[in-house]
Order: C-alpha cells, then structure tokens, then sequence
C-alpha cells in the first residue's frame, strides 16, 4: 500500500481473479498437491480448499495484488514463530514447496504480482452465528486461546509488521471522512462523534499502552469449531489481518467480533472474553479503561467500510448483510455509556468497578451514594462509624493521597496503615506475585517466612528472636497477652488510662480507651504521663512522679488478687493524645514490672516501623521488651500481626498450648511484609520521618503564632499531634471546636482525625513517604479553617 490516506487502496477488494485450470496448475508444479479445488469466500485473497485423493486436506491463499511479499512474509514468519514457541495454539501450519521455500511468486493481470502460499487445514467450522457453538462457555474459551496466541506472539518482530492495515484502529480517523456514505442519519452522527472523541481523548493513550503483533481478526467466523469439542476452539485462522498495534486491540476486535446480535445481553457477551483473556494475560488498568473506545472504532470501521463499498461498489456483494443491526449495536453502545460498561469490564475483570483516575473529576450521583450508603447499613449494620458526618466515598489511593468516587484528592494525615503509602507498587507486586505462586499455612515448610522472620529478628534486640505470626495487631496482642500470664503465673495487666489495644474479648478489656464500664480487677491503669497538662506537668522529676503510679498499680493487682503479669504499652501513646513522655519513664516502669514478676508487652502497631523516626517505638523511649507486637504498617495494609519474643518463652508457651493460626504467617503476607521492608529501607524513609516529622512540627509551631487555639505541638518522626484549647492559660479543651475542624479540613482536602481523653487534639500520622510540599498544603489548609473557626466563634 503505497498511500495509507487512499480509500482507494484501503477499502478496494481487489480479489484475484485466476482461473481454476491456473491455480491447479500452480498448486500441482510447486507444492505437489492434486485434488478436489472448493473456493472459500475471502475479503481480500483468493482462497481454496485442497481435498486429495486420500482426504488430507489443505488451504491455498493467493494474496491481493496490493500485498507486497513483506507484508506476507511478516504473516509467514508469524505462524512459524507461533508453532516454535507454543505448538499447542490452534494456527495453521506452512506447507513448504517442493524446493523448500514458504511461497511461490506468481504473475497476475498486467504487472500484477501475487504470492501462493498452501496452508495446512484446520479440521472444524467457524463458529459464525449459531447459537449453539456461540455460548458462554465458547467465548471464555475464545478469550483465554486468543490470550496465548498473544503470549505466543509476544516476542515476535518482523521489519513489515507496521505496515498499513485497512482494518488497523490505530488509523481508524482515515475513514472519518466517508462516514457521509453511511445511510442511517442517527449512525452517521454517533460515528462522527466517536472518532472524534477518540482521536482527541484516546490516541495518544493508546499509544502508551502494551504494543505488539497481533492477530487482530478473532471474530466468530475465524473461530474454528468442532462439533466434537463444541466449547473449545480447535483454530484460528485469517491471519492476514496481522499488525503491530495495542495488544488491548486483539480484545476489543474479538470481544465485538464473538458477540451474536440476537442475544439481548452483548456487554455480557463481550465480557465473557475480555474475563477469560484477563485470566490468562492480565490486563492493565488503562486498557480496560479504553476498551469501550476501542470497540466502538471497530465496529465504526466495519460500517463505514460497508457503507463504502455499497456506494462505491454496488455491483459487488455487500461487505456485511445485516449492517442496520450494526447501527441499533452502535446505538445500544452509545446508550449505556462509556462509564457504565466500563464497569462491567472491570467488574468482570475483578478491577475495583469505579477507580478514579488521577486528576480525573466526575459528578456524584447522590441517588447512587444513598444507595450505597442503605446498602451498608442493611448488610454492615446501622452502627459502623465512617469519620465523618457525610460518609466519604473513597474509591483509590497513591501515596500519600486518598481520592473519591467524584476524584477529588484528599490528602490523608489520619491512616497509620499504609506505612509506606497507599498502593505502594512494590508493596502490590510483591503480594500479587507471591499469590500466584503459593497462599498456603506454617504447618508446611517454605522459604519466604523464614527469610522474613530473620530479616525481621535482626532489627530487634538479640534477645528477640522468635516470631510468630497472626492477622492483625489484635490477635498479636491477645496470645501476647496470653504468654505473658502462662510465662508468669500471674494474671494482672497494668495499660495507660486512655490505651488502646485491639478489640478481642480479652484485649479490649485491656483498652480502657473503649470502655464505659468499670476496669475489671485484673486490669489496672497508669496515669498519661504528659507533660502538658498532666497532674505532674512541668514538674522537674515528672518521669519519677509518673512511674510512681506503676508501684499503686502493682500493688492494686495484688490486692484484688491478681499478681502483675504484664505491662502493656504503646510507646506512641497515641490513645493519650500522642504525647511525649518524659524521659526514663517507661524504662522506670518497665523495671518496677520486671521486678514484680511481670514481663514488658511493647505494642509497635503504631510505633513501629519507622513511625517514630527509629525501627521502633520502645527503642527510641528507652525500653526494654519482653515481647514485641505488630500489625497493621506491618503488611501496609495486607493482613499481617506478628508477635516477636525470645525462642526460649515462644517454646515453653507453643509447647503447652499448640497455637496455630491457619492464615498467620501465609506466604503472601510474609511477602506484603517482605516489600515494606524493602520500601522503608531502600527509600531512606526513616530519614524522610524525621526530616519532614521535624518540618511538620515547625510549621505547626510556627502557625500557632498567629492561631491561638493551638495549645501544644508534640511527637517525633511521623507522628504528630496539635492540641486545640479554648484558651492557652487555663488549657480548656477545644472538643467541639476540634470536632468541627475535622469536618472543615475535609472539605479543603486532607483527612486528619482526633485524639486523647477530650477529643481536642489531632492525631497526625501519615504515610513515611510524606513530603515538604505535603506540609505546606496541610498548613495552609489547617491556617483556612482554623481563621473561619475563629470567625464563626
């Protein structure tokens, strides 16, 4: 094809016309076959059936005269290198001359030249638009063969394999000049539209998208079927319309091309391939999101092209008979929508229905959210708190950032989770390619969980060297507490007054912070030892006055009859409000527990893992830890608790009990784990918390200049909190107001949450990889709505 904009050349047929004497003739001297001759119906070649004397049977092609030998040696090329790397894909076969070579050269009309090539025959029919070989089960198996022939050609490459295709999409817009041939006037205008929106919105989309040779041309009749085998393809044939092109193109032409008009369902229909080559070749995200596009140029290309060739070439048969149910097709596309049958593809495909993209805005439909927000409460229950007084409908997350169904940005200061950000690519990879390789549980051996629990042992101290492994920081917490009163004997707890430890039945009765009722007698409680507005705030031995209150502790345990068996502790306070103990007031605590009988619990689900600016919260505080739990940042979100000890009271306890839990430890998790280490270590992301932890912290302290609401700024690392007072002197909580500021801070944009014993302090824990500019937009918009509370009081 000399000029890719000629209709000419692109829509002309120009079948050969040899006559049958010739071709038997030409068949007999190069490729040794006789037989009985049978033409097959082609576009663009002359195509016969060889039936010998003996009933083999092959394909002889003779090839248009506007197809040089390169683009038919590209298509030569291909089916070798098919049966090379995959033998088991359903393509025909290349019949060599009696000289060995893969075509013969013929003259035609003229200067005409045309290349005969004789093909191997694939036994079967094409399934066309019998109901009874187009089922579901048909098409899934359509969509998983076309995947591997894709794999198959993956690696192929060949210098024509760009060459000018008629049926290429990617030059769709040359027909977008000839859509005045296409009779209908409702058609001619959604055409005109689609290609229009395609070209200014998609193309240079799909020009990023995954490229390679494909067999573009997977539509029902050539699909092979046999009738022995009615639910599984037996071949692929036509590969003439071959280019290299967006592999999501070999979707979009088959998941058109295999639907059958009658069926009322053809989404459906589409989507039973687009799934079941998603299962073989996973698709990305984009290509899902431009699939819809992608099939609409296709079938507008099939249009046009029939439209054309009716007005251009009347006396030649009709291109596609039924072409008015192409138009109600069009129009049935157009109706439904692009967002709507994109998230059948997506649903099909098991991608989240509706994600945002990034810097993509969309109206809400609030008739949808109220839906959604009913359905929660019937099938979740009326009580599941949602932060905020309008539920937030979040729909993705990147880094430090959460954003809506309607794709607003909300940068999020409030999730301690994801560690490392939110769907940090490292940390997804790790999971998705462990899960396709093993999930299984500890009672087997396997490698992956044992190169996590030695990687995670050596940043402990040595006297911490046996992990076992549960799903969440709750459990972890729970059999911690467990080993502390079988090590012991004993069966006291003393926790912080405002603790927060998990919420099994044991645990929470460890969490003072969600009870109402009375602590039990087995649990006594320790007074916050803040320094700002504590009963021994400002005092020069605070961390004495504080720790003091371990020996009541004690002693209460002891009277109610239940000896101290463990302190356990979150170094980060955060349930207090995050505050900064006084220095040597935990390792006070921790030795008058030790020498009571009881053993030291250091709870890291929130401190650990770089939270505070070190590995660990106890470290940075000075203690010394029996026993170390984990969860939550631990999998950056993937389930994953973890309870770290010595070998020595991990094998006493094991031994006595048996534990075991069947998800605690699976090889995916370990994997989650596995990657968030990498991110933290090879992103530097402790020296990020405690550079930009520190930056926060000063542009905190120095907007408390101008707003005097702000009593008191504390933490280290990435973890910081702002208490709001009514007035500075007396220290008045600001609940209410503090309440309302997190409303506010939500409608500029950032999510932040409330802390300690009155609710007026922000507790602030964002992601490790944090940023100065993330800083700055949170000032800025906590400055916003701090001067329009003051405003409004």
């Amino acid at each position: 094809m000399k000029n890719a904009r000629s209709i000419e050349h692109l829509l002309d047929r120009n079948v050969p016309t040899f006559s049958m004497s010739e071709i038997q003739q030409m068949v007999k001297e190069h490729f040794a076959l006789e037989g009985r001759f049978s033409e097959i119906e082609s576009e663009r070649d002359q195509s016969f059936i060889i039936t010998t004397a003996n009933k083999e049977k092959f394909v002889i092609k003779i090839s248009n005269r506007n197809d040089d030998y390169g683009t038919i040696d590209f298509q030569t090329q291909a089916l070798l290198h098919i049966e090379q790397r995959n033998p088991s894909v359903p393509v025909p076969r290349i019949i060599h001359t009696q000289t060995d070579e893969l075509c013969i050269v013929v003259k035609g009309k003229g200067s005409d030249e045309h290349i005969v090539r004789v093909l191997s025959f694939l036994p079967g029919n094409v399934v066309g638009d019998d109901l009874e070989f187009n089922t579901k089960t048909m098409r899934r198996s359509v969509g998983s063969e076309l995947a591997k022939l894709g794999l198959a050609l993956r690696s192929y490459f060949h210098p024509h394999s760009a060459h000018v295709h008629p049926w290429d999409n990617m030059k769709f817009m040359v027909y977008r000049e000839h859509i005045h041939h296409v009779p209908d006037k409702k058609a001619r205008q959604q055409l005109e539209q689609i290609f229009d929106y395609v070209n200014e919105h998609c193309m240079d989309k799909y020009k990023n998208l995954r490229h390679q040779v494909i067999h573009q041309d997977a539509h029902n009749y050539n699909v092979l079927v046999e009738n022995e085998r009615p639910n599984e393809v037996s071949g692929f044939i036509d590969f003439g319309d071959m280019v290299y092109a967006p592999l999501i193109m070999d979707v979009a032409v088959s998941a058109h091309g295999m639907i059958t008009l009658e069926n009322d369902d053809v989404v459906g229909q589409m989507c039973d391939v687009i799934a079941s080559f998603d299962s073989v070749v996973e698709l990305e995200e984009q290509e899902i999101d431009l699939l819809y596009d992608a099939i609409l140029i296709r079938i507008g290309i099939s249009v046009v092209t029939t439209a054309w060739r009716s007005a251009m070439r009347p006396a030649e048969p009709a291109h596609i008979d039924n072409i008015e149910d192409y138009w109600d097709l069009l129009d049935n596309l157009v109706t439904l929508g692009r967002e709507q049958i994109t998230q059948w593809f997506r649903e099909a495909c098991r991608f989240p229905t509706y994600s945002p993209v990034v810097g993509e805005q969309r109206e809400l439909d609030q008739e949808n959210e109220q839906q959604l927000l009913t359905k929660r409460n019937q099938l979740l229950g009326d009580n599941l708190w949602h932060f905020f007084k309008k539920p937030l409908h979040i729909e993705r997350g990147r880094g430090p950032w959460l954003y809506g169904a309607d794709g607003k940005a909300y940068l999020d200061l409030y999730n301690n989770v994801p560690q490392v950000g939110h769907c940090h690519p490292h940390v997804a990879k790790a999971i998705g390619r462990q899960a396709k390789v093993l999930n299984t549980n500890t009672r087997y051996l396997y490698k992956i969980i044992l190169d996590y629990a030695e990687r995670l042992t050596n940043l402990l101290p040595d006297q911490l060297d046996a992990c076992i492994f549960f799903n969440s920081g709750s459990e972890a917490n729970d059999v911690a507490w467990q080993i502390a009163k079988f090590i012991t004997g004993h069966s006291g707890a003393i926790v912080i007054e405002d603790a927060y430890h998990g919420i099994s039945d044991a645990i929470i009765q460890l969490s003072p912070e969600e009870q109402e009722a009375e602590t039990p007698p087995h649990v006594a409680t320790l007074t916050a030892p803040c320094p700002y507005r504590g009963p021994h705030a400002g005092k020069e031995n605070m961390a004495e006055l504080y720790a003091a209150d371990a020996d009541e502790a004690i002693q209460q345990l002891e009277n109610s009859g239940n000896k101290t068996a463990c302190f356990m502790v979150d170094s980060a306070f955060c349930s207090s409000g995050v505050i900064d103990p006084p220095n040597g007031y935990l390792k006070l605590v921790g030795e008058k527990v030790r020498a009571a009988g009881g053993l030291v619990i250091a709870d890291e689900v929130q401190s650990g893992f770089g939270r505070v600016g070190q590995w660990w919260g106890f470290e940075a505080q000075g203690l010394k830890a029996d026993i170390v739990t984990m969860g939550k940042p631990v999998g950056n979100g993937f389930p994953l608790g973890i309870v770290v000890t010595s070998k020595k009271l991990l094998d006493s306890f094991t031994e006595e009990t048996g534990l075991f839990s069947t998800f605690g430890g699976n090889p995916v998790s370990c994997a989650a784990g596995m990657a968030v280490m990498d991110v933290i270590e090879n992103e530097n992301l402790i020296d990020n918390a405690n550079s930009t932890g520190d930056y926060l912290r000063d542009r905190l302290r120095k907007l408390a200049e101008t707003q005097p609401s702000i009593g008191d700024v504390r933490g280290r690392g990435m973890l910081a909190a702002v208490e709001f007072v009514k007035d500075r002197e007396t220290k008045v909580p600001a609940a209410d107001e503090t309440k309302e500021l997190v409303e506010l801070m939500r409608d500029q944009g950032v999510l932040i949450g409330r802390s300690g014993p009155s609710g007026n302090s922000l507790k602030l824990r964002p992601s490790l990889v944090f940023q100065p500019e993330h800083v700055d937009f949170f000032i800025s918009a906590l400055d916003k709505c701090l001067s329009q509370l003051r405003v409004a009081t």
